[in-house]
C-alpha cells in the first residue's frame, strides 16, 4: 500500500507522520475488510484537502491526550498521541480540517464575514478571491462506505453567525450536524467528494441565510453563483 503522510503545524513547527492503516483498522472494523477504501480516502484527501488530518474520536469528537492535549492518530501500530506517543483506545475515526468556501462580495454578506473575523475565524486569499475557512469534522460511520458520513460544523462558527444548532429549515440536526443527504439518497463516494459536492454548497447556503435569504431559496445549489439581493426573492 502507498504510504500517505499527514502534516500539522503547531507552534510554528511542522509535525509530519505516516498514516498507519493497520493501526486505523484497530479503531474501525470496516478497515480490516476494505483497507483499500481508506487508502483511497487518504489519497483523495491528500490531493484535494492536504491540510486535513485523520484522528481518533470518542463518539463524534476528536479525542485529545489528557497530558499533551494533542490528537491521537494512527501511528506505529496503534492510536498514539502526536507528542508523547501515548497509546489510547478510540471509538472511531474522523477527519478534521477547514473547508474553503468563496466569500461573496455583495454588501449583504459583509456583516456575516465581519462577525467571523471578530470571532477569530480565518480567511485565505488566492489571486483576487477570498475564501472563508469553515471548521468541520467528518466522522466515519461503522459501515463505511455503505452509510453516509457524519459531518459537523464547529459550534462556535455557527454561533458567530447566529445560526441554530438544530433547524430543519437550515438543514442542521443533532447539534450542528449538516443534513446533506435525504432519506435513501446516499451512494458510496469518497470523503473528498462529500466535501466538494455537498458541504461547499451547504456552507454557502447557510451564509446566504445569514445575509437575509429565505432558507427555502438558499438551499438551491444552482443559484450559488448568481447575483442576489435580500430585498427580493429569487424564483
Amino acid at each position: 500500500m502507498k504510504t500517505i503522510y499527514q502534516h500539522l503545524f503547531i507552534n510554528n513547527k511542522d509535525l509530519t507522520w505516516p498514516v498507519d492503516i493497520q493501526a486505523a483498522a484497530k479503531a474501525m472494523a470496516w478497515i480490516n475488510r476494505t483497507p483499500d477504501i481508506l487508502e483511497q480516502d487518504l489519497t483523495g484527501m491528500a490531493t484535494y484537502f492536504p491540510h486535513w488530518i485523520l484522528v481518533g474520536a470518542t463518539q463524534e469528537r476528536p479525542l485529545l491526550c489528557r497530558d499533551c492535549e494533542r490528537f491521537y492518530v494512527p501511528l506505529d501500530g496503534a492510536m498514539r498521541c502526536l507528542k508523547c506517543r501515548r497509546l489510547e483506545r478510540v471509538s472511531g475515526l474522523l477527519w478534521l480540517g477547514q473547508l474553503p468556501i468563496p466569500a461573496r462580495s455583495e454588501p449583504a454578506f459583509q456583516p456575516g464575514q465581519e462577525r467571523l473575523r471578530r470571532a477569530g475565524f480565518a480567511e485565505v486569499n488566492s489571486g483576487q478571491t477570498t475564501y472563508l475557512l469553515v471548521p468541520l469534522t467528518v466522522r466515519y460511520p461503522t459501515e463505511w462506505p455503505n452509510q453516509e458520513p457524519i459531518v459537523r460544523y464547529a459550534k462556535p462558527w455557527l454561533k458567530a453567525l447566529h445560526l441554530p444548532l438544530n433547524s430543519g429549515y437550515h438543514h442542521l440536526i443533532q447539534g450542528g450536524r449538516a443534513c446533506i443527504f435525504s432519506w435513501g439518497q446516499w451512494q458510496a463516494m469518497p470523503i473528498q467528494v462529500v466535501l466538494q459536492q455537498r458541504m461547499v454548497n451547504h456552507a454557502l447556503s447557510l451564509f446566504k441565510i445569514v445575509a437575509g435569504q429565505r432558507p427555502a431559496d438558499a438551499f438551491i445549489g444552482r443559484i450559488h453563483n448568481r447575483a442576489w439581493q435580500p430585498e427580493r426573492s429569487e424564483g
